[in-house]
């Protein structure tokens, strides 16, 4: 009925113009030495193409001169192509998106009969103006030709001939098109003859050409990229299977890298792939001496006969439910894609050295976030059913992102994009995920580099904020510490299923062991850091420094460090400790009068002068935060407090409101000040501190904590940067966090 398509050489409308970049040198190659054993057929075959108008002879002078390619066809015939290496580094790329074979059988769910076209001679069917025809100019024993169809080789070819493609047949639905092979499906024949109509009637139009001998025509299983198309789903192709089943073991790593190479094609039909070709992998290793075992020879034979048991896979149906089963071993990860209870896809991979030493419900989170990643196709845009069999995430998806640990912060911005319904499926549920993780085994490059590249500003974890000397020296009473190693060990091997499975030592670890992770050498709780026993004194005499009460140490310890025992520790230290029993306050006689609770930062400021020593005092305490500002002022005066004050205001902001005493807050030189300045003064009532609460407050904790700091000869720097970074009393940030 429609011949035409059939015979001849096809020619889309129009012609393609090659852009070229006009910086780039043009290069003219010689002629390559031809085998005296295909030169007659060569020769035939280019007398051939030139009666076909594909190739022309050239004799006017041409920029370029590029190489000829011959390969030999499985009939005996040759295919005639440029070695275009030269020229592609001057050639403009075009872009137009090509599908993947995943994205084209996930259209394919509920059909039933399919037809496959091969277009002839595809390339050729594009026809070069005549700029381009030279650039695609070639040398040959028998003198210069160009192209005068688009070549293989030449650079973006392919998505020039899908964009053609795609402008041709891309409005008619059920048709789908990967470079030359074009598929039909269709959920009945009277849908499949009404759409190849379209197809014949368009290519017709087009003038462009079909392969007759490559038709697999109205049947319900063809051959498409290497798969098996049936009603029922995929399953690999049986050729591509057999090749690489009939696959003598690897002689050297280019070998094992062709193996590994056709059968990651066909990953998605393996459920453990990434574990059974781990072993193989180790040999690809840079610093691998190659010498194949009888293990390797073990884990080939396995991979091989995996693929001959490949499962079929379900089509992805977009108006069906999806579920996506993820979880993770000490060792790797697995996912599973279902729609009804059936896979769609599998994936699966091990876990890199690092990962290994997560905390489990960082793994866990990973094990997601690679499921998200997989099958991004699929489930972008769509509400997806999670199922994990670790309880805890269920409680960390719900939290604040800034309440997480630094590396769940990560992952969990990564899946901000996505709408994942994270559900506690207990592990006797979760029988694929739970294998393809657990039976994974070596490490693998991870695929997800910008998750470590990224750094949260919420998130900056505990140990960034050590010196390196400090790092190194607990680094090294990590090591030192046998019960933390005995923790390390744990969580690269995996904690028992019982509490009484475990040492004695390590039973104080157990309600948190899945928060427990390694991160360079230090042993972290979530993203507080464990110390090791030999550095707890250090530790807490760095807490104390700035002397203040039990509460407010045992907050500032609680904001990144942990071990077994440590507020018991601080209370004891505290107790003991002679400069607080010397300066502990005397009991509050009257209650200091509330102010309101301004909204942001510095807009409401306390202030007040207090003498130490013989030396006067200005402190300015910020309402929200409580953070203290404190300067030394040779006098008393207006102007100098001025001065100073307009110091910190430069640095924090001009506050609405100035909470005070009245001298010398009341003088003349400060209202005008504070008229200049947009600032309302409010004073305290004469002779009644407790008015101006705050300030006093703050006065006495500052001034107690310099006295102690000047009786224990510590820097009283430091002991202002300690207040401002303990939590505030009935909050979980420090003063600077505010």
């Amino acid at each position: 009925m429609y011949p035409s398509v059939f015979t001849g050489l096809g020619e889309f409308p129009g012609v393609h113009h090659i852009y070229v970049d006009p910086t780039v040198t043009p290069v003219i190659h010689g002629c390559r030495n031809i085998p005296l054993a295909v030169r007659d057929k060569l020769k035939e075959t280019l007398q051939d193409l030139v009666c076909r108008s594909v190739i022309s002879p050239v004799t006017e002078t041409t920029e370029w001169v590029n190489s000829l390619a011959i390969t030999e066809k499985k009939n005996g015939s040759l295919r005639v192509c440029l070695d275009p290496r030269d020229l592609n580094k001057a050639i403009k790329r075009q872009h137009h998106s090509i599908p993947t074979p995943d994205e084209v059988c996930s259209n394919l769910a509920g059909k039933s009969i399919f037809t496959i076209l091969d277009e002839k001679d595809g390339y050729w069917q594009i026809k070069l103006d005549e700029p381009s025809s030279k650039l695609c100019t070639f040398n040959s024993p028998w003198g210069r030709y160009r192209f005068r169809r688009l070549p293989f080789g030449i650079r973006s070819a392919s998505e020039v001939f899908q964009q053609k493609n795609c402008e041709t047949f891309g409005d008619i639905q059920g048709v789908h098109i990967i470079a030359d092979d074009m598929i039909i499906a269709a959920s009945s024949e009277q849908e499949h003859d009404e759409i190849l109509d379209k197809v014949m009637e368009r290519a017709k139009a087009a003038k462009m050409r079909f392969n007759g001998e490559k038709i697999q025509f109205k049947v319900k299983t063809v051959k498409y990229m290497g798969h098996i198309i049936t009603p029922e789903g995929l399953r690999p192709d049986e050729a591509k299977v057999k090749a690489i089943t009939d696959m003598p073991p690897p002689e050297d790593k280019q070998a094992l890298q062709r193996l590994l190479g056709m059968t990651k094609y066909l990953a998605q039909y393996i459920p453990k792939e990434a574990s059974l070709t781990a072993p193989l992998r180790q040999l690809l290793r840079k610093d691998a001496v190659w010498q194949w075992n009888p293990h390797h020879s073990t884990a080939s034979e396995n991979l091989k006969s995996a693929l001959t048991k490949a499962p079929v896979l379900r089509f992805y149906d977009h108006k069906k439910p999806l579920t996506i089963q993820a979880d993770s071993s000490k060792d790797g990860l697995g996912a599973c894609l279902l729609q009804e209870g059936h896979p769609v896809c599998y994936a699966s991979r091990a876990l890199t050295d690092t990962e290994q030493r997560y905390a489990q419900i960082e793994k866990e989170l990973l094990a997601i976030l690679f499921a998200a990643r997989k099958f991004h196709q699929y489930r972008y845009g769509r509400t997806v059913m999670v199922q994990s069999d670790h309880k805890p995430l269920e409680n960390i998806m719900q939290k604040q992102l800034c309440k997480a640990p630094a590396r769940l912060q990560r992952m969990l911005l990564q899946l901000q994009k996505y709408e994942l319904n994270i559900a506690y499926t207990p592990g006797k549920h979760m029988h694929i995920a739970d294998m393809l993780s657990r039976a994974t085994v070596g490490s693998e490059a991870d695929d997800s580099g910008d998750l470590y590249d990224e750094k949260v500003v919420h998130g900056l974890e505990a140990t960034d904020a050590l010196s390196p000397q400090t790092l190194q020296q607990l680094k090294e009473a990590t090591v030192a510490d046998q019960v933390l190693q005995d923790l390390c060990e744990k969580v690269e091997t995996g904690w028992p299923q019982r509490r009484r499975s475990v040492n004695s030592n390590l039973h104080s670890y157990w309600p948190m062991r899945d928060k427990i992770s390694v991160q360079n050498g230090i042993v972290m709780a979530g993203d507080k850091i464990i110390i090791p026993h030999s550095f707890r004194k250090a530790i807490l005499e760095k807490l104390h420094i700035a002397h203040q009460g039990m509460q407010r140490t045992k907050a500032k310890a609680r904001k990144s460090l942990y071990w077994p025992g440590m507020a018991q520790d601080i209370e004891m230290m505290v107790e003991k400790c002679a400069p607080c029993q010397q300066l502990q306050p005397w009991q509050q006689k009257e209650p200091l009068i509330t102010h309101d609770v301004p909204e942001l930062p510095w807009m409401k400021v306390g202030a007040d002068i207090f003498e130490l020593r013989g030396q006067s005092y200005l402190l300015l305490v910020d309402y929200l935060t409580k953070y203290p500002e404190v300067l030394n002022i040779p006098d008393k005066s207006a102007h100098t407090v001025i001065q100073k004050m307009k110091s910190v205001f430069a640095r924090h902001g001009i506050p609405k409101e100035l909470v005070s005493d009245n001298v010398p807050f009341a003088s003349y030189e400060m209202q005008a000040f504070a008229a200049l300045w947009d600032v309302k003064l409010t004073f305290s009532s004469p002779g009644y501190p407790q008015s101006n609460g705050l300030a006093e407050r703050a006065i006495k904790t500052v001034k107690n904590a310099l006295k102690k700091a000047l009786q224990t000869g510590t820097d009283p720097h430091l002991v202002l940067l300690s207040l401002r970074n303990t939590p505030v009393t009935g909050l979980n940030e420090s003063p600077a966090q505010m």
